[in-house]
């Protein structure tokens, strides 16, 4: 038995390479050969040709594109790397270069890779005046500089490009056939070319669904072949001649010469020793060509969307549309987080180091996937939750989930008309005032500004400072009950209770305390 190699240094280098598979013949060839089983038995020359007519397949083409679209259609961002200013800044640019460009187009192009393995498209960079939002100091020329004193590069179109016209050495690397060099191909310049590769991280040609959907295609478009056959044969009946024996070749001529006319005429004559008649076809069974297209169609459904139920299934179904949507939604989150992966390490950090040299964390491209959620419904379950019941619900909750920014002090808001907007502690009696402006309050100072009947009037949220400094002065509730009774000696159970809940409930510590021990 053999023994395994130890090492106690991890190592770094590939040792599974391209040049070790036995599977993959290179000899003198310097380049790998793309192993899909599909093009080698089928293609005939064409090479990834043969996937376009995959594409031109009415419903195939239909599906692919709808798979496509529903990533492009997606909104998409530029996060920073950090929370910094400096990060923040360049998240904006690179934000503002891909808007300026085809980068709608360029997604929806490179996601061909899911048909075809791979795809490639060509950055045209182009060198541009830095506009002056972008700018930190204007150079001697009149040019708007980047930090390293050169004018502004930024990606002007990204051109697809078929992925027939390129191949892959032993090293993974990408080369251009061209007619100079047809085998080998010829190298490609850095930050130049965008390869976005599907299926597989060891082969770079990857794993298309072109492999899975050839086959349903020439299935349907032979089955419509014989169809339309049928159709020509059986559509209108058979004419069937008669004629008696020893008839003569010349009268035999004729009889078939009035059948041709009794196809493309209205009359014809014939000699009352022959015969005339119309065959009709006669067939058993329940399968049909149309059946076959039909059956075809729903297997390429299932290659590139996982589900039929967005091209034929039926709404109300059992495991219909709600089931199959979810698989739709894996499906449509993987594509988005591929992309965004190819180009997070191409495009984006090109035009970072191009742009801001010396930037080592850079920025990330990130497409929105998750369904919005549905404001209105959640503002009707909000408002029975905070009005009917009164459950306490703190501020901050409802500023961000509708996204609203929250007011500033002295800000005016809407809520409030013109007026500014007060200060918590500004509606707090003075002694409460004084404690959450400074905290040199003592406890039992507080719970006598909490005593204060002004206080009744004011909002329970701007309690939220001296509560929790109470609440951090304390070990039990019991020994938060007992400070209270030593104020309110003349507060019933009851009040004392809800009094409780609500300090507890405003200053989110409830946690803290089983509140069930009383």
């Amino acid at each position: 038995m053999a023994k395994k190699v130890k090492t106690e240094k991890p190592i770094t280098d590939e040792i599974a390479t391209t040049a070790k598979d036995i599977d993959i013949f290179a000899g003198w060839l310097n380049r790998l050969e793309n192993p899909d089983p599909t093009l080698r038995t089928e293609a005939g020359g064409k090479g990834l040709k043969l996937y376009d007519e995959v594409d031109r397949d009415s419903h195939a083409g239909s599906v692919l594109q709808t798979r496509y679209l529903a990533v492009v259609g997606k909104e998409w961002e530029v996060l920073a790397a950090d929370d910094s200013d400096a990060s923040g800044k360049i998240a904006d640019a690179v934000k503002s270069m891909l808007l300026s460009c085809n980068f709608t187009q360029a997604c929806q192009e490179l996601l061909q890779a899911i048909l075809y393995g791979f795809f490639v498209s060509e950055v045209m960079w182009s060198v541009v005046r830095r506009p002056p939002s972008m700018d930190r100091g204007k150079s001697g020329n009149g040019q708007w500089t980047t930090n390293n004193g050169q004018p502004l590069i930024i990606p002007a179109k990204i051109m697809g490009k078929h992925p027939r016209r390129f191949m892959f050495d032993m090293e993974r690397s990408l080369r251009l056939l061209t007619p100079q060099n047809m085998i080998d191909g010829e190298a490609v310049p850095d930050r130049k070319f965008i390869v976005f590769t599907c299926g597989s991280s060891d082969n770079p040609y990857g794993k298309g669904l072109g492999q899975k959907l050839w086959w349903p295609v020439w299935f349907k478009k032979n089955g419509i072949k014989f169809w339309l056959m049928f159709l020509e044969k059986f559509g209108m009946p058979t004419v069937k001649g008669k004629y008696p024996p020893g008839t003569p070749p010349d009268q035999q001529q004729a009889l078939l010469d009035a059948i041709d006319a009794l196809q493309n005429e209205t009359g014809i004559k014939i000699p009352n020793t022959m015969e005339l008649e119309l065959m009709e076809a006669t067939r058993q069974g329940r399968v049909t060509y149309e059946t076959l297209a039909e059956y075809m169609d729903k297997q390429m459904s299932k290659a590139v969307l996982g589900q039929t139920a967005t091209t034929e299934g039926t709404p109300g179904k059992l495991g219909g549309d709600e089931a199959q949507g979810k698989v739709r939604q894996d499906i449509l989150k993987a594509d988005a987080d591929l992309l965004c992966e190819c180009l997070n390490s191409t495009l984006v950090r090109w035009i970072v180091d191009y742009n801001f040299p010396g930037v080592t964390d850079y920025p990330k491209l990130w497409i929105r996937t998750d369904a919005e959620q549905d404001l209105k419904a959640l503002a009707d379950r909000d408002k029975i939750l905070v009005n009917d019941i009164g459950l306490p619900v703190g501020r901050k909750y409802f500023y961000e989930t509708y996204a609203i920014p929250e007011p500033e002090e002295d800000e005016n808001s809407v809520a409030g008309g013109d007026a500014p907007v007060p200060s918590k502690a500004a509606a707090l009696p003075a002694g409460a005032r004084e404690f959450a402006e400074t905290g040199d309050l003592s406890p039992a100072d507080t719970l006598a500004a909490l005593g204060d009947k002004t206080l009744a009037e004011a909002n329970l949220d701007d309690l939220m400072a001296p509560i929790e400094r109470l609440l951090g002065s304390v070990e039990t509730l019991e020994e938060f009950r007992d400070r209270l009774l030593e104020v309110y000696s003349d507060m019933d159970a009851s009040s004392l209770g809800d009094l409780m809940q609500k300090a507890l409930t405003l200053a989110d510590l409830s946690g803290r305390f089983d509140v069930g021990e009383r």
